[in-house]
């Protein structure tokens, strides 16, 4: 994994801690909707799937390294993965 990939993971892993524990609080303190709750859990698991893209990708560019890809190629997969993963 390269370094700004690791650094770019973590911080969203971060702020996904962090938003799991402000649901965790709104629910503890119980004056919430549905609604609310169900809204911020899908925020939750955009940002997830952001990570996963993220990793994805650096995954691509890693390989496609090693295995002497063309930037074209690489394109082409960022794009696939940007659309599977919206």
């Amino acid at each position: 994994m390269q370094k700004q990939t690791k650094s770019e993971v973590l911080r969203r892993l971060k702020s996904v801690e962090g938003h799991v524990r402000g649901v965790a609080k709104m629910v503890e303190e119980g004056d919430v909707t549905y609604a609310e709750v169900v809204q911020q859990t899908n925020a939750i698991f955009s940002a997830i799937r952001k990570v996963n893209t993220v990793l994805l990708k650096d995954f691509v560019e890693e390989r496609a390294e090693q295995d002497g890809g063309s930037e074209e190629m690489i394109r082409d997969l960022h794009k696939a993965i940007d659309r599977v993963t919206k």
